[in-house]
């Protein structure tokens, strides 16, 4: 399977809903380098 790939825009929203999600559900921060990283991650072991 191929990765799935974002518009600039798309990866914008989803790197602020990561960090959101982790800050308000598991109290966890996380940094903008950590969190395009466990996107790009995401996005490529869709199965």
């Amino acid at each position: 399977m191929s990765e799935i790939e974002f518009t600039a825009d798309e990866k914008v929203v989803l790197l602020q809903k990561i960090k959101s999600y982790l800050d308000q559900e598991l109290d966890y921060e996380i940094g903008q380098f950590d969190a395009e990283f466990l996107l790009d991650f995401f996005s490529k072991e869709r199965r």
